[in-house]
């Protein structure tokens, strides 16, 4: 089939500006959750209580995570009692059909059992996300019912957790599970002294800090000693952190939170004129902010939100917005590698298989149920050389291509180390050909061609943003009388950020 100039040039049109257009359609809002009752399937009376609690829990541990909202379930309860005896155990059919009826974005249900030989109740949910048309987690765990059960509710709060931040913010398994256990949005207060004066000072500095950080952040805000308090610290670890404080030992007590899960604090030092403020955002020591003692209530306002700002707390003490549709984790990826290329249709015979080097960057922009959408550009060189049946050398090829299209991501497993990319790309190859044996003078030829390929690739992120990916392609370079086709195999390695 014959391909025209002016065809081509439509083809490739759609290929670059049809993504464009889909994303310029595409709205993103807050995503509508619903936490549905769980069914009770332990054959018993006294049990029903966790039938709301665990929803109402699972809801306040996301709230302090994820900014969202919680979409009122209360006709979907009615209509579930009046259409199921008993209580209905939900398939994902009928949960995908109730949240494109209801418009809920993220879907929690479950149900819980009771085995009278154990004692325990096995309690399981399951989170569905409408966009994704799937379960993107499940969540299974076995307790008795007594005060034991809100430790499990917790584990399973948190859990859920876990698995919404892994296919909303695109994280994979160990990332989804630290960020769910991070304290993110804790900022603790700590005062440091040597005298009993100093201490004074620095408690009612902290106190203000607490005041003034409430008018801006919705985040939990504690004194070092409030934390000590909610985390039950023990007597003895109480003097020793104590005894940073006194010491200023600002290194050790960074340390210590850090033990404690907790990634944000403010470390306030108080000399005989200026009150310091050393932030610790991400567990690690900033640069200290300054003011004087007899500073106004609103020099001290800037002062602190200063050292917050500046220190990248403020972005940690913000809650995760929470969007109707899957966000996607580190979109920019580049990498290098080399290619080999053999002619293949009316090229082969005519040239030999050659090599070259190829550097490819992509970028994703959208998610599709189990896809990502994206676009992918390219660059390469490769030389060919013709070898006479004599063994000896009669011409060689050099042509050097750019090109850019859609791309097709798979993730194997969902939003895993290991995807399947598939890419349509367009663009020209500038082609350069020398003839210096066999002829009474050397030729010449350059040229500028356009050219197609398709390209599936193989690519596996190790660790820290770094993948190694293999790929094969067909590409098609149109010359003037007569078309040149090769296959190519890559080898390449990047960085994802």
């Amino acid at each position: 089939m014959k391909l025209s100039l002016t065809n081509l040039m439509l083809l490739m049109g759609v290929l670059l500006f049809a993504p464009g257009y889909l994303a310029a359609q595409d709205g993103n809002a807050l995503a509508r959750v619903a936490i549905l009752p769980f069914s009770d399937n332990t054959g018993q009376k006294n049990y029903g209580w966790i039938k709301t609690s665990l929803p109402d829990a699972i809801f306040d541990s996301m709230k302090s995570h994820f900014e969202f909202e919680r979409a009122d379930t209360d006709a979907v309860e009615k209509s579930m009692a009046r259409s199921a005896a008993g209580e209905p155990n939900l398939s994902a059919k009928a949960v995908d059909y109730m949240a494109g009826a209801y418009n809920f974005d993220i879907v929690i249900y479950g149900d819980y059992t009771y085995d009278a030989k154990t004692n325990l109740a096995q309690i399981s949910a399951q989170i569905y996300h409408r966009e994704g048309h799937r379960i993107i987690g499940e969540v299974v765990e076995f307790t008795k019912l007594d005060s034991n059960a809100f430790t499990t509710i917790d584990t399973i709060s948190q859990k859920i957790i876990g698995h919404i931040y892994r296919f909303s913010l695109d994280l994979n398994a160990a990332q989804s599970a630290q960020k769910g256990q991070e304290n993110v949005r804790l900022l603790v207060l700590v005062p440091t002294w040597k005298n009993a004066a100093e201490k004074r000072t620095a408690i009612h500095e902290i106190e203000f800090q607490k005041t003034e950080l409430k008018k801006r952040y919705d985040a939990e805000l504690l004194t070092l000693f409030e934390f000590f308090k909610t985390k039950k610290t023990p007597p003895k670890e109480i003097a020793t952190v104590e005894g940073f404080a006194q010491t200023r030992n600002e290194k050790a007590i960074a340390d210590w939170l850090k033990t404690q899960k907790v990634q944000n604090a403010m470390v306030v030092f108080v000399s005989d004129k200026n009150i310091n403020l050393l932030p610790v955002s991400g567990g690690k020591m900033q640069l200290p902010i300054t003011y004087a003692v007899g500073a106004t209530p609103a020099q001290k306002g800037v002062a602190i939100e200063s050292a917050i700002t500046k220190s990248g707390m403020d972005e940690n003490l913000k809650k995760t917005v929470l969007m109707n549709r899957p966000g996607i984790r580190d979109r920019y990826s580049i990498a290098l590698g080399g290619i080999y290329f053999a002619p293949v249709g009316v090229a082969r015979g005519s040239i030999d298989a050659g090599v070259g080097l190829d550097a490819h960057a992509l970028y994703r922009y959208r998610t599709f149920w189990v896809f990502q959408v994206g676009a992918s550009a390219a660059l390469q060189g490769v030389r060919q050389t013709h070898v006479r049946y004599d063994g000896d050398s009669d011409f060689t090829l050099s042509h050097f291509a750019g090109m850019l299209g859609p791309t097709l991501l798979v993730p194997l497993p969902f939003f895993r180390s290991l995807e399947f990319q598939f890419s349509l790309l367009g663009g020209a190859a500038y082609s350069l050909l020398q003839k210096y044996k066999y002829t009474n003078l050397t030729l010449s030829e350059n040229a500028l061609r356009p050219l197609l390929a398709a390209e599936a690739e193989l690519r596996w992120h190790i660790a820290l943003g770094f993948f190694v990916g293999a790929a094969t392609s067909y590409q098609h370079i149109f010359y003037a009388g007569t078309d040149m086709q090769s296959v190519g195999v890559h080898l390449r390695a990047g960085y994802r950020f």
